[in-house]
This record gives structure tokens, C-alpha cells and sequence, in this order.
């Protein structure tokens, strides 16, 4: 018995100490995301490398786009640490000009061992 509560304290502390970041995505005022097209982030460290769909808040006046994305939490292995690129691949809107593009944004962020690190894409005007 006492082997199976020492190795549910090891799994809870290796949980624990996975680093995390929670991602948050926000374009300029009359700027939707596209949601027939992926909005992606991509997060790589040494030769971890994985993606992220984003998902949206439906726009009731724009039935093919989101209004906003939900904020997308990532817990990383407990191996990645220190320094890993973020790179979000964001399909948008102008409702206001009527076009639609795609940017491209990287950071480098820092991991913290058992926290979940804050990372807010700001979207520019220019497009």
C-alpha cells in the first residue's frame, strides 16, 4: 500500500512541476478570426514541437467568422524547459474593409517550472 501513495505523490509533484502557458489572442476593434481556416499556435522547444488549434466565439452577423478566441491553455511535458518559440498563425477578417489575411507573430518566452505563464498575442491594425 505504501508504494501505491508514493507513487501517486511522485505523479502529483511531475504534474505539478510541468510548466504551463495560457494564451490569449486579441485583434483591433472590427477584426474577426476566420473560422473555415486554422487559426494555429505552434509551440516548439529542442525537438518538442506541437500545435494548437484556436476555437472561437461564433459571430451571429458573420457566420464564417469568430468574433474572438477562447484563451488556449498548454501544460508542456515536465522535460521542456527554460526558453521555448511561440508562433501563432492567425487568419482574420476586416469586416470593415472586407478582406481577409493572415498574420504571422513569434515569441520567445520563458518557462517556470510548475507555472502556467501568461502570453497575450495583441493583434496590430496594420495588416
Amino acid at each position: 500500500m505504501i508504494p501505491a501513495l508514493l507513487l501517486a505523490a511522485a505523479l502529483n509533484t511531475a504534474l505539478s512541476a510541468a510548466p504551463a502557458l495560457m494564451v490569449s489572442v486579441r485583434p483591433p476593434p472590427g477584426v474577426g478570426f476566420n473560422a473555415r481556416s486554422p487559426s494555429l499556435i505552434t509551440v516548439q522547444a529542442g525537438t518538442y514541437r506541437q500545435q494548437f488549434p484556436l476555437t472561437g466565439v461564433p459571430d451571429p452577423t458573420y457566420p464564417d467568422a469568430f468574433r474572438a478566441v477562447r484563451p488556449l491553455s498548454v501544460r508542456l511535458p515536465a522535460h521542456v524547459r527554460g526558453s521555448v518559440t511561440l508562433h501563432a498563425r492567425l487568419f482574420l477578417c476586416d469586416r470593415v474593409n472586407g478582406l481577409c489575411s493572415v498574420h504571422e507573430q513569434t515569441r520567445r518566452v520563458t518557462l517556470k517550472a510548475g507555472l502556467t505563464v501568461p502570453v497575450a498575442v495583441q493583434v496590430t491594425g496594420e495588416r
